[in-house]
């Protein structure tokens, strides 16, 4: 015969509670006897002593005392788990009792809330991640809010009702983004606050959470943005410093502005802005109320005049455009002015200036069109020879006029440093410009810094 002595056991997850079982031997031998629990409360129980010898006799028994220890939250069962208790003969296994009970294990709520930072910095917003972590028997229902005191942030929340099942831990996903945009200066905290509630609950809680705002444009924006200024200055300084014509195979070259027409009779010097990106300038002129224009081509890239001779007393109008190579780039804007008639008095020929030097100190001014060879330093004994070794050598190339003079007798000759005289060698007599820098582009060779001027008429 099996007696269990409490029928009902109530305990907390993670707690204990014990009954006892009385085993009585109806039979007329010593029998032995093994006693075990039956059902879900098995895998947390514990029987003491399990193997029990009974005597015979309704006035002989033994106890048997049973621990049931249900694992802690949030693994333990919940509510009222039945049970039962067989004790079995182990000499004769159709012999056997079984009495039953229930254990009442009582529900735990529990819940562990953590915010995490998946983004907490930003220009424009913030990422952040609140976790719900069930750590009782039931399953919870809870509710989020967030807000800041300064009211200088936006916030989206979802979801704003969790369901946390026991056991389970659920995200809600939290964005955050500042009202005003920074634009610049150094990041900014922005403090806020994040409640949740548990629903037929009194538990409740905050978590406290810092986004940094930081500014839109940041410094390694404006120092890149620095740095390619000045990589683009000094690119434009570079090609200002090239002193040519650039290779265009990419588009044409811009259009070319005059920059001054002077009327002479009978003519037009015209003078335009030189191009960094020519190999020669395009002229091209109309006369007021006549059909149809003239041109007229300059290939020295670093010419930037040109005298246009045989006009009509009338006004007449140019524009100028740059060529790169077989590129030809567009015209500037039309520039006008009036051309006075030609005179019919001709102009004599200046005469050359004696090709022997005159008595020093007598001053004198190259006449008409002249060519300057080259300016030596009277002061430069290291190279004394140098003027009449000029000289020599233009002759001798076959070069006339050639004279030597010092810069003290002539305005037109400027002197060298601290006031210093230049021995200056030079060919005047020129009827006019085309002669002067034909001469000079004839003996260039000899004299590479050669230079021609207008003198005295």
């Amino acid at each position: 015969m099996l007696v269990l002595a409490q029928d009902t056991l109530a305990t907390d997850p993670g707690g204990q509670v014990r009954t006892r079982v009385t085993v009585r031997n109806v039979g007329d031998i010593v029998a032995q006897y093994r006693v075990e629990v039956l059902g879900e409360a098995a895998r947390w129980s514990t029987v003491v002593p399990q193997h029990v010898s009974v005597l015979p006799g309704e006035s002989e028994e033994q106890t048997v005392e049973i621990v049931f220890r249900p694992p802690p939250a949030p693994a333990a069962p919940v509510g009222t788990i039945p049970f039962g208790v067989r004790c079995v003969s182990l000499e004769n296994r159709d012999v056997a009792a079984v009495v039953e009970g229930d254990v009442v294990v009582s529900p735990v709520q529990g819940l562990d809330v953590r915010l995490r930072g998946d983004g907490p910095k930003g220009a424009r917003a913030g990422r952040f991640r609140v976790e719900l972590r069930n750590t009782g028997t039931t399953d919870l229902s809870v509710s989020l809010e967030v807000a800041d005191a300064a009211e200088l942030l936006r916030f989206v929340l979802a979801p704003q009702v969790v369901e946390v099942p026991a056991g389970r831990t659920v995200p809600a996903y939290l964005a955050v983004q500042a009202r005003n945009p920074q634009l610049l200066g150094k990041p900014v905290p922005h403090a806020f606050t994040v409640t949740y509630r548990v629903s037929r609950s009194d538990r409740a809680g905050e978590l406290a959470g810092t986004f940094e705002q930081r500014a839109v444009v940041r410094k390694s924006w404006i120092v890149l943005a620095l740095l390619l200024v000045v990589a683009g200055v000094l690119g434009y300084l570079w090609l200002r410093g090239q002193g040519g014509a650039v290779d265009l195979r990419a588009g044409t070259p811009p259009p070319v502005e005059v920059e001054s027409l002077e009327a002479v009779p009978g003519g037009v010097r015209v003078v335009w802005l030189r191009s960094p990106y020519a190999t020669g300038y395009g002229i091209q002129e109309w006369t007021q109320g006549v059909t149809g224009t003239s041109s007229e081509g300059v290939d020295d890239p670093d010419q930037t005049s040109f005298l246009w001779e045989g006009l009509t007393e009338a006004e007449h109008c140019f524009q100028v455009r740059a060529v790169a190579g077989d590129v030809q780039g567009a015209f500037g804007q039309e520039t006008c002015v009036a051309v006075p008639s030609a005179e019919t008095t001709p102009t004599a020929t200046p005469e050359p200036t004696p090709t022997t030097a005159g008595p020093a100190g007598t001053p004198f001014e190259p006449q008409g069109w002249y060519v300057r060879w080259g300016n030596f330093p009277q002061d430069d004994t290291a190279n004394a020879g140098a003027a009449d070794a000029l000289v020599a050598a233009l002759q001798a190339a076959g070069a006339l006029g050639v004279q030597l003079k010092s810069s003290a007798d002539s305005a037109a000759f400027l002197e060298g440093p601290n006031g210093v005289p230049n021995t200056v060698v030079f060919t005047d007599g020129l009827p006019d410009e085309p002669t002067a820098k034909a001469q000079c582009e004839t003996f260039r060779s000899v004299a590479a810094q050669c230079i021609w001027q207008q003198g005295a008429s």
